[in-house]
């Protein structure tokens, strides 16, 4: 059951983030993020902030007790998790009233990239599961 529910979370999370980089993506070349795709951005980061930490904790006694495949897949899962909180992290700091207006450009702007390497983690322990599975 444990093993069923941890992949229902990854491959939920997963999709969070695809949509999110989707409807980022024009921002990426100078587009404005707001409207329709401003909403299902933020649908879909409430979902990366419920279940990132659900699967971390999934997955965390499966990487205790070194179950892991290759070498490679605790550096996946953990940058996954690094770079997902600090995601998650930057935009937060954005919604205090103790930044000005040019620290919530910069925050904004960093949250993109720290993003961008969420997905590319996201991406890469798709494979490295799908290569452990293949596996076994």
């Amino acid at each position: 059951m444990r093993n069923y529910l941890q992949l229902g979370c990854f491959l939920t999370l997963m999709i969070a983030v695809v949509v999110s980089v989707v409807t980022s993506l024009p921002t990426w070349f100078g587009g404005h993020l707001g409207g329709y795709r401003l909403i299902v951005h933020m649908m879909a980061s409430g979902v990366v902030v419920i279940l990132l930490p659900m699967y971390t904790v999934l997955r965390w006694g499966e990487s205790l007790r070194n179950q892991i495949g290759t070498s490679l897949e605790p550096i996946a899962f953990w940058t996954m998790v690094v770079f997902g909180f600090l995601t998650i992290g930057s935009m937060f700091i954005c919604m205090l009233p103790i930044a000005g207006t040019g620290t919530q450009r910069e925050m904004i702007d960093l949250h993109g990239w720290l993003g961008a390497v969420l997905a590319i983690a996201v991406v890469l322990n798709l494979v490295l599961y799908r290569k452990r599975i293949a596996a076994s």
